[in-house]
C-alpha cells in the first residue's frame, strides 16, 4: 500500500479528497470490528427491530469530525490512503446534509457540500469548481471524481429505521470465527428485494455493519461501526467506515464531537455559488460546457 507523499499538491490533494474513485471493484481494507469475547446474546427479530426504531430519535446532527480517504487505483492494483482533514458534518432528516472539510494546521477549505436528497451541490475552492448535478443516475459519469455524492455519507452516518417503502423481512445468525452477529434483512414492500442489511453483534447487540443493495442486488454502501456512546439518550457511533464498492473508494469518519437533535437551521444546507467560480452540471446534456457564475 502507499500513501500520499507529503509533497502531494493542493490541487491534487482537495480532488483525491473529494471525490476519488474507480468506476468498479472492492476495497480490500474492509475488516471487521475486534469484538471482546463474552457471553453472547440473543435478541428476537421484534426487538431488533425496537432498537432501530429507536435511532428515528435522531432527527439532527452537527459533528466535528476528522476524514481520511482511501481510493483504489484506475487498475485496482492499489490503495492508497491520504492526509486527514478535520471538518463538520450536519444532518436534518430526511434527506438534507452538508459536509465541509479544511485542510490541517492551514484551515483552508477542501470541499464544501451539500444534498437536499434530490440534488448536490459541491465547491472545490483551490480547483476554482463548482459541481450540481443529481443524486440519483443510472450510469457512472464518465469523470470518475464526480461519481461521489454528499448522499452516500448521509444514509451512512445515521442509519434509518425501516422507510415507508421498506419492510423488515426476516432475520439470520451469521458466525465469522469467535464472532457471532444477527442479520436484520431489510426489503423493498412489493418487491422481494434486498433493501439494506443491519447486522447486530451479539455481545453488546450493538449495530457494527450496514450493506445497502442497489435494484439489481449488489452492494452499493458497506458501511462499519464501532465506538458507540449514548448522547442525549440516544446511540450514536464514534467511528464509522464507509465503503463504495463500485466507485472505489472510502471514507473514514471519526466524530470528535457529536451534536444529536441540534439546532440547524435551513440556511445551514444552503450552498451558494461563489462569483466567478466555473459551475459544471454534471449528468446533464450541457456537462460540457461548463458556466461561470455571473
Amino acid at each position: 500500500m502507499r500513501r500520499a507523499p507529503s509533497h502531494l499538491s493542493i490541487s491534487a490533494l482537495i480532488a483525491i479528497l473529494a471525490f476519488a474513485g474507480a468506476h468498479a471493484g472492492c476495497l480490500v481494507r474492509t475488516g471487521k470490528p475486534v469484538l471482546r469475547p463474552g457471553i453472547l446474546k440473543t435478541a428476537s427479530l421484534a426487538e431488533l427491530t425496537a432498537k432501530l426504531e429507536a435511532l428515528d430519535e435522531i432527527k439532527t446532527t452537527r459533528s466535528t469530525v476528522r476524514l481520511q480517504l482511501s481510493v483504489v487505483s484506475e487498475d485496482r492494483t492499489e490503495i492508497n490512503e491520504y492526509t486527514e482533514a478535520g471538518g463538520v458534518i450536519l444532518i436534518q432528516k430526511p434527506e438534507f446534509i452538508r459536509v465541509r472539510a479544511e485542510f490541517p494546521v492551514v484551515g483552508s477549505t477542501v470541499f464544501d457540500m451539500t444534498s437536499d436528497g434530490t440534488e448536490y451541490k459541491v465547491h472545490l475552492p483551490t480547483e476554482n469548481r463548482f459541481l450540481i448535478g443529481r443524486n440519483e443516475y443510472t450510469t457512472p459519469s464518465k469523470k470518475r471524481l464526480d461519481n461521489v455524492r454528499p448522499q452516500h455519507i448521509r444514509t451512512a452516518l445515521v442509519i434509518d429505521p425501516p422507510l415507508e417503502e421498506e419492510e423488515v423481512a426476516f432475520m439470520r445468525n451469521v458466525t465469522y470465527g469467535a464472532q457471532s452477529y444477527h442479520v436484520v434483512s431489510i426489503e423493498k414492500k412489493g418487491e422481494q428485494r434486498l433493501s439494506r442489511e443491519i447486522w447486530f453483534d451479539r455481545i453488546a447487540l450493538q449495530i457494527v455493519r450496514q450493506t445497502i443493495y442497489e435494484p439489481g442486488g449488489d452492494p452499493v454502501t458497506d458501511a462499519w461501526y464501532q465506538q458507540w456512546v449514548e448522547t442525549e439518550s440516544v446511540p450514536f457511533p464514534g467511528l464509522i467506515r464507509i465503503d463504495r464498492l463500485k466507485d472505489g473508494y472510502a471514507l473514514r469518519v471519526e466524530v470528535l464531537k457529536s451534536g444529536i437533535n441540534a439546532d440547524v437551521p435551513a440556511k445551514a444546507f444552503v450552498l451558494d455559488t461563489p462569483e466567478g467560480v466555473k459551475i459544471e452540471r454534471i449528468g446533464a446534456p450541457s456537462e460540457e460546457e461548463p458556466e461561470a457564475a455571473q
